[in-house]
């Protein structure tokens, strides 16, 4: 047996399901860590005068302009 072929014997016997279970673990926790990251963003970002009292976007940027 060369040294190939023991190489592929120690992979073929491999279970599909760990593989399954350790690629949807991954997908899981990098769409939980940018779940989270879009939530904080708000929250850690730096306050500007262009945002409206309450934290979104202002309409108007002069008060004083006429409708």
């Amino acid at each position: 047996m060369t040294f190939a072929t023991s190489v592929a014997s120690s992979i073929a016997p491999f279970d599909p399901m760990y593989g399954i279970t350790i690629v949807a673990s991954v997908m899981l926790a990098v769409f939980v860590v940018a779940m989270v990251s879009l939530a904080l963003a708000p929250v850690v970002s730096g306050d500007s005068s262009e945002t409206a009292p309450h934290g979104g976007p202002a309409l108007e940027t002069n008060a004083n302009e006429a409708d």
